[in-house]
This record gives C-alpha cells, structure tokens and sequence, in this order.
C-alpha cells in the first residue's frame, strides 16, 4: 500500500485540484493509476468543478471519495477558513477496501444508519473491520441550521450488524458559516449523505484520540432533556444552573456555544482521570424560552452524569500519544496518517498560541504521509464504543507488513 498527499489553497478551483494531484503524485512516487482518491475542500470550491480537476489527472474511472472541510493539514503546508483543499491518493497492494454510501439524511439519520449497517454486514463486517465513517454534518435544506446527529447514524448501524465496529471518521462542514457542502461518493456527487469506507487485508488502523479537556467540576446530572437539548440539571433549569455554578456573570448566556463543555466519563467515576474514557460534548447555543443549552449531540439524556470541563491551552500532551502510536507498529510499516480535527481548535477560533496542525506535522514528520481535515464532528472509539466527539483530535496511523 503507498499513499501520497496533495494540498492547495490556490482560489482556481481547477488549478487548485491539478497541484494537489501532481503534488501527492510526487510524494507517492507512482507511476501507475491508483486506486482511490481522498478528497475534502472547503466550501468556496465548486464540488463538481473540482472533481472533474482532479478526475482530469487521475482517471475517470478511479473512485473519489470524501466532502467539506473548514480546512486541510498536509506534510508542510495546513489552513482553514479560505480556499484549502487536501487529498490523499492510494495505492492498494494486498488491502482489500469498499465502499458503502446513502442518502437522505434529512429523512432520519437512524434509518440512513440502519441501510449502511445492512450494506457493512452484506460485506461481513465483524467486530475488528476497520472503518472509515463520514457523513454531512450541516442540515440547511429547509433554510435554517440544524445538525445530522451522529449518535443516531451509530445507533442504526448497531442495531443492524448487532454491534458496533471500530468507526473513525467525521461529520463533514465546509465552513464555520455552515455553507451547504457535497459528497464525492465514488462516481456520484451527493448531498445529506452518509459513506463508509472498509479496510481489510494487511492494513492496520491504530487510533489516538486528543480531547485537550480535563474535568472542572463535581459530577451533576441531567434531569430533564428533550433530545439535544438539556433543560434541566439536578433538577434546576439548565441555563441558570450553569451560570450560577460556574459564576458566568460576566458573560451573558448568548455566549455560552462553543464554549461551555461537558465532559462524560465512560470509565471508573472514582478513579484518576482517564482522558481515554471521557467522551466531550460542546454546548452548540442556548434555548432562552426553555431555559435550556442546546449540544451538539442527543446522547445527554435524563439521567446522565457529567462534569464541567476546561480546555487545555498546552498541546505537549499531543505528540507523546501520537509517538506511542508509532513506537508501537511493532515493525510495521506506516504508510499514512489521517488527522481529523475539530474545526473549533483551529488557533484563531480557539485562542491558542500553537496550532494542533504544527504539532501533528512534527510528530508525523519523516515518518508517513500526513492528511489533515478540520471537521464539525469527530469519531472514534472511546471505552470500546464508537462516538460522536466534540473538541477533540482523532489521530489515525495507517500500517502495513514490511
């Protein structure tokens, strides 16, 4: 398996899709068609325009995969918020892979999970298969913003393979403004649409997952919500709740999205921290009539325990996970890293003085093709179980038999 990786942020659309390949051509060192094409931009390309570019170099015939992106991290180069695009290009030499996708996420996240799940187990999906998972993440077909749920697309493909797999993988946005985006679904281009992709053969997926959050608080509970939206915390109206318990009179409840994070511990409740077993969620924005915060997943359910979390502003603990990740090939051969990143980290969204994509540029270097892609949604396994993330760094090694 070999793979190279491209990156532009050329405002020619075409221009853009032709360096990219040319560039990913060049790190690869192949000269024979590939396989597959990984492909994200951000919403200021034409999603048609752009494939044609890069089907223009590739083959017609090789299927393109992938979406929106606020942004795209390669080797040398990342940006978000402008013209970026990233792709990967693969060679596949003893690694069987497909490809599964459907449609009309706006007619039920649940019911889209529950085809793709019979589509993974026509494959013979197990326990152990590899997945790739990428969805659209922005709902705007009736005018307004609502998000695709994550937690109910897993829930669906659970319900029909009797499990969960290892999934990794993204709700895909274009932009923080929440332009409406397309899927490259191999030859068809496609919108509110779910894909996944398998791996199996000699391939290996290792996965370190970066929440950058610790807990700040005791442990409350949720009594009272109404699918995303919690209304109540231990028995009190949610909005005032918070503001009262983490004295935010300085700041008025319209600024709590993005800022508010609860942390959900999937692990021992008494024990040291444990960063593997939490699972983060964002508060998306507030419902004032109700009293209400508004997250960007249903899984806050009555009864839920959680804590107030804080956001690190130090990244130093980054690269020892994605160090360990290589240390740990046990001498296989890495030949390709996949950086899915909250698009809310980016520095000048976050306030940080360092951007993730240097750190995980300086930990990948030398070692294995590097593509990145700032997401509204991050998936990966968390205490055994796949999820839905928010403010989190999901980092995937790609290995193989030497």
């Amino acid at each position: 398996m070999r793979v190279g990786v491209g990156f532009s942020d050329n405002p020619d659309t075409v221009a853009a899709g032709r360096l990219a390949v040319l560039e990913a051509l060049q790190q690869a060192g192949q000269d024979e068609q590939c396989d597959l094409v990984l492909l994200f931009s951000t919403a200021r390309h034409d999603a048609r325009v752009l494939r044609d570019a890069v089907a223009s170099l590739v083959g017609s015939s090789v299927p393109i995969v992938g979406g929106g992106a606020v942004g795209a991290i390669s080797n040398t180069c990342f940006g978000y918020a402008g013209d970026q695009i990233g792709l990967a290009l693969f060679w596949f030499k003893g690694v069987r892979w497909n490809l599964v996708s459907e449609g009309d996420l706006t007619q039920g996240e649940e019911e889209v999970g529950n085809r793709l799940g019979r589509k993974l187990a026509e494959l013979g999906t197990t326990p152990s298969s590899q997945i790739l998972l990428f969805y659209d993440s922005i709902n705007r077909t009736k005018g307004d913003i609502r998000l695709n749920m994550a937690t109910h697309l897993l829930s669906g493909i659970k319900r029909e393979l009797g499990f969960l797999p290892d999934l990794f993988g993204a709700g895909l946005m274009g932009d923080h403004a929440c332009t409406p985006t397309r899927q490259w679904a191999g030859s068809e281009i496609v919108q509110q649409n779910a894909l996944a992709l398998t791996f199996s053969g000699n391939v290996r997926i290792d996965v370190a997952v970066m929440h950058g959050c610790r807990p700040a608080s005791v442990y409350y509970t949720v009594t009272k919500a109404d699918e995303e939206t919690i209304l109540e915390i231990n028995g009190q109206p949610a909005l005032p709740f918070v503001g009262e318990v983490m004295g935010l009179s300085a700041i008025s409840p319209e600024e709590y999205g993005f800022f508010l994070a609860f942390g959900m511990n999937k692990g021992d409740k008494w024990g040291d921290y444990n960063e593997k077993a939490y699972v983060n969620r964002l508060c998306l924005n507030i419902d004032k009539g109700r009293n209400g915060l508004i997250m960007f997943e249903p899984d806050m359910v009555e009864g839920t325990e959680f804590q107030i979390m804080y956001r690190s502003l130090d990244l130093d603990y980054m690269k020892p996970k994605m160090d360990a990740l290589f240390a740990g090939l046990e001498g296989r051969e890495p030949v390709f890293a996949l950086y899915i990143v909250c698009a809310g980290r980016a520095a000048s969204y976050a306030g940080l003085d360092l951007e993730d994509a240097v750190v995980v540029q300086e930990a990948v270097a030398g070692r294995a093709p590097l593509l990145g892609i700032y997401t509204g949604v991050e998936i990966a396994p968390v205490w055994g179980q796949s999820h839905g993330l928010d403010w989190t760094g999901v980092f995937c090694l790609f290995s193989v038999p030497k």
